[in-house]
C-alpha cells in the first residue's frame, strides 16, 4: 500500500489530475479517429514502458525494446488504412495482428538477452567458475543484469501491448455500437474507478497511518476497488444515458474497464527513500504505474467485451 497521512492525499491529488487529463486526452482522440488515438496510446505505452522498466531496475536500454513493440502493433492495426475512419473491418480481427506483433517482439527479447546471456559468460570465465567453486550459489552480476533485463522486457512488452486494446477497438469498422463512444466508455470506467478508488484508499490510509500493516488495512484496499469498481459502472450508465450508445451497453464497456483497472487501485508512489535523482525517478516510476497500469489493465477487458456486444 502507498503513504499514510498527508502524503497519500497529495499522491491521490497526483493521480487524479494525470488519469482526468489521459482519460479525457484518449477520449477526445477516440472521437477524433483511430491515429490520434494511437498517439495518445503510444505516449502512454512509451510512459508505461519506461516505468516498468525502471520499477525492475532494469537496463535503459530494455525501455527501447518495450517501446519499438508498441509502435509495431499500433501502426500493425492500423495497417493497411481502409475501412471505416481508416481501420480495419470488423472482421478482420485486428487483436490477432496485435498478438503476432507480441510474439514476435517477445521472441526477439529472448533471443537478445540469451545472446548477452551467452556473451557475458564467456567474458568472465574464471568469475563464474571460482564462484562455484565456493559454494556461493550466487549468479555472476553480469547474468543477474541480463535476467532482470529480461523479466522487465517480456512483462512491459506485454503490459505495453495491453493499452493496444483500445485502439483496436477504435480501429475496427462494421461493429454494431459506435467505435469511438465503446472506446470512451471504457475509458470513463477505468478512470472512475482509479478516482474513486484511489479517493477512499487514501482515507483509509490516512485513519489507519498509526497502525501497522494488518489484514484489516488489505480489507480496506479490497474495499475502495469495489468502490472504485462500482463507481465506474454507474459513470457508465450516466454516459450511455446521454448518448446514442444507451445505458446497457455503456454498462457493460465501463463495468468490464472499472473491475480490471480496480485490481490496481492500490498502486501508487512509494515513499521516497534518500533524496537523490535515482530515488526520485523511482517514485515517478511507482506514480506512473499507478496511473498507467489500471488503464492498460482496463483496455483488453473492454474490448473483448465491446466486441461481444450484440446489437
Amino acid at each position: 500500500m502507498g503513504r499514510g497521512g498527508p502524503a497519500a492525499f497529495l499522491d491521490t491529488a497526483f493521480t487524479g489530475v494525470a488519469v482526468a487529463v489521459l482519460v479525457t486526452g484518449a477520449a477526445v482522440a477516440a472521437a477524433s479517429g483511430p491515429w490520434a488515438l494511437a498517439g495518445v496510446l503510444l505516449a502512454a505505452q512509451v510512459a508505461l514502458g519506461w516505468a516498468w522498466v525502471r520499477a525492475l531496475g532494469a537496463s535503459p536500454g530494455t525501455t527501447v525494446l518495450v517501446a519499438g513493440s508498441a509502435l509495431a502493433g499500433d501502426l500493425a492495426v492500423l495497417w493497411p488504412f481502409g475501412g471505416r475512419d481508416g481501420g480495419h473491418g470488423y472482421d478482420d480481427n485486428g487483436i490477432g495482428t496485435v498478438a503476432g506483433v507480441v510474439g514476435v517482439s517477445l521472441a526477439v527479447t529472448v533471443l537478445y538477452q540469451l545472446g548477452r546471456r551467452v556473451h557475458a559468460g564467456a567474458a568472465a570465465p574464471a568469475t563464474a567458475a571460482t564462484q562455484a567453486a565456493a559454494g556461493s550459489g550466487r549468479v555472476a552480476p553480469a547474468a543477474e543484469r541480463v535476467s532482470r533485463d529480461m523479466a522487465a522486457a517480456l512483462g512491459g512488452v506485454t503490459v505495453a501491448g495491453f493499452l493496444t486494446g483500445f485502439l483496436v477497438l477504435r480501429a475496427e469498422a462494421g461493429a454494431d455500437h459506435a467505435p469511438d463512444t465503446m472506446v470512451i466508455a471504457g475509458l470513463l470506467g477505468a478512470g472512475t474507478a482509479v478516482l474513486v478508488g484511489r479517493v477512499a484508499l487514501a482515507f483509509l490510509e490516512h485513519a489507519a497511518a498509526t497502525l501497522p500493516d494488518t489484514p484489516r488495512l488489505r480489507l480496506g484496499a479490497l474495499v475502495a476497488a469495489l468502490l472504485g469498481a462500482a463507481a465506474g459502472a454507474g459513470a457508465g450508465a450516466i454516459f450511455g444515458a446521454l448518448t446514442e450508445l444507451g445505458a446497457p451497453v455503456a454498462v457493460a464497456l465501463a463495468g468490464a474497464g472499472a473491475v480490471a483497472a480496480a485490481c490496481a487501485v492500490p498502486a501508487g508512489p512509494a515513499p521516497l527513500a534518500g533524496s537523490g535523482l535515482s530515488a526520485r525517478l523511482a517514485v515517478v516510476a511507482a506514480a506512473l504505474l499507478g496511473v498507467l497500469l489500471p488503464l492498460a489493465l482496463a483496455a483488453p477487458m473492454v474490448y473483448l467485451v465491446g466486441r461481444q456486444l450484440p446489437g
